[in-house]
């Protein structure tokens, strides 16, 4: 950290530009070079100056989206606020697609980032990550090719992600409505939160999850309200809301099914799906912990662990004697 702030110390000290700002920082690490940018458009020119494998960081605040042609680990400061904590999100505005050529050796890394708009995947995106981000949509475009191995790790999805036929992608403690993989492919979930019609999931493995399948008055169709027996489910609890069965095709004695209208019941008020006591002492996964998000080796939390510049302010002249002040304020988590 000592390092990267010395860096950064370095690099401003040395510009011959000037320029006052606090917040809506970008940096760009590169072969242990830094850059930085600042104002709205500062995600944008940095992924212009970024190669495959370079990191971004960004401050807290709010970005102009840009699509994402290079193989880059971008981190925000996190997708939840509080300003009664002084936690403040990173949020990046306006859809944005992911086109990353499929020769390079890097993967995308995608960490601590707020977005309640439309994410189109083209291509073909291997080994992709996705850490504690909260996404509103994530789709693909009839062009896309595959998905290999995308992992989501502690990411709230609040409208639904689609993938094409051709397909893998592990998801771990996170909350996901409306997951699709019809046209085929497999879904691997673990410890997960899941509302959704599930007939739009097949070929895919659930283990120590919750499922809420709400029934839908278009088509009628009550397919709609069950896993079918393509899918593989262990340790998971669901409802529906015909209070029917979710798991009725699915063999095996793990997984308990219960009625719609203690749904509400099983989470303590004002959480983020965390369990009451009881319901903790009553869905237990297979490895002994709770079901659900908070349970597994990975809890469920939304911390962002990398370091964050969290203020930025350069003096717009240098002083009499050619030295320019630089105030950086650097937050890593405790």
């Amino acid at each position: 950290m000592k390092k990267f702030f010395f860096l950064l110390v370095a690099v401003l000290m040395a510009a011959t530009a000037t320029y006052a700002q606090s917040s809506l920082v970008a940096t760009l690490s590169h072969n242990g070079e830094i850059s930085v940018f600042h104002g709205a458009t500062s995600l944008k020119q940095a992924m212009e100056a970024a190669s495959h494998g370079d990191i971004i960081t960004l401050a807290s605040g709010r970005y102009d989206a840009v699509n994402i042609t290079k193989a880059v680990t971008l981190r925000g400061a996190g997708m939840e606020e509080d300003s009664i904590s002084g936690t403040f999100r990173t949020q990046i505005a306006g859809d944005f697609d992911i086109n990353i050529e499929e020769t390079t050796d890097s993967h995308l890394t995608i960490e601590g980032i707020y977005h309640e708009n439309t994410v189109t995947m083209y291509g073909t995106l291997n080994n992709a990550m996705l850490q504690k981000c909260q996404f509103k949509n994530i789709t693909y475009s009839g062009d896309l090719t595959a998905v290999n191995s995308l992992t989501c790790i502690h990411c709230y999805i609040t409208d639904g992600i689609s993938l094409p036929s051709v397909c893998s992608a592990n998801f771990i403690n996170c909350v996901i409505t409306t997951p699709n993989n019809s046209k085929g492919g497999n879904m691997d979930f673990t410890n997960c939160m899941i509302r959704c019609r599930l007939n739009l999931i097949n070929n895919s493995f659930f283990t120590n999850c919750f499922l809420y399948a709400w029934y839908t008055e278009y088509g009628i169709d009550p397919g709609y309200r069950f896993l079918n027996s393509s899918n593989m489910a262990t340790y998971c609890a669901g409802c529906t809301s015909k209070n029917e069965n979710p798991f009725r095709d699915i063999t095996g004695s793990t997984n308990k099914n219960f009625n719609e209208s203690i749904w509400d019941t099983l989470f303590k008020p004002d959480t983020f799906d965390e369990l009451t006591n009881e319901a903790k002492a009553e869905y237990i996964g297979n490895d002994g912990t709770e079901i659900g998000i908070y349970g597994g080796n990975l809890p469920y939390n939304t911390r962002i662990l990398s370091p964050q510049i969290t203020k930025c302010n350069v003096a717009a002249k240098t002083t009499a004697d050619g030295k320019l002040s630089v105030d950086i304020e650097v937050k890593a988590a405790e």
